[in-house]
């Protein structure tokens, strides 16, 4: 029987381009339809509505944190907070995106530690450039694959592991207890 290989890559549907001038953007649909947005075309209202939208979910989307990023302990409403004051203050500070350590990419996610286990005679700087120059798609796909997909379980079980019991305090309170 013959082996059929499949190079296929995955297109996704719809990707937004943000051009260079930063006065427009490009929508590309997966069939090769496109949509060009240019703001300089659009009225002031529309502008500001769109200016507060993005605003909104750039600081509503930092409080999407399901634990603190240094105890790994839930997130509180007050971890919630500095994350939307640390985005807040880093937009009235001239800068949209956080700063990269070290120039790396997001240096302590899941995915980022699956592939150190995975490669190890890769450098951590290796895989963070490798990282760098994925999609969000890609990486999702990544994250999906199975030898990745149980390597980032190992990890959260680990994680789960070095919980101090705080945790189930917090179920407590749920439970009357």
């Amino acid at each position: 029987m013959a082996t059929i290989k499949n190079d296929v890559k995955k297109v996704p549907a719809i990707a937004a381009t943000i051009n260079d001038a930063q006065d427009g953007m490009i929508i590309n649909f997966s069939n090769g339809d496109a949509i060009v947005v240019n703001t300089h075309e659009m009225s002031a209202t529309i502008l500001q509505y769109a200016t507060m939208h993005g605003l909104k979910q750039k600081l509503v989307d930092a409080a999407a944190i399901s634990c603190n990023p240094e105890t790994g302990r839930p997130a509180t409403i007050g971890d919630k907070y500095d994350a939307v004051k640390s985005v807040y203050d880093r937009l009235m500070s001239g800068s949209w995106n956080k700063p990269r350590e070290g120039g790396a990419a997001v240096a302590g996610g899941l995915l980022f530690k699956a592939l150190c286990r995975m490669y190890d005679t890769k450098t951590p700087e290796f895989i963070r450039e490798f990282l760098a120059k994925k999609s969000d798609a890609e990486k999702t796909a990544l994250r999906k694959n199975p030898r990745v997909a149980s390597i980032i379980e190992e990890i959260k079980a680990e994680n789960a592991k070095d919980d101090d019991g705080s945790s189930d305090e917090l179920l407590n309170e749920l439970e009357g207890e």
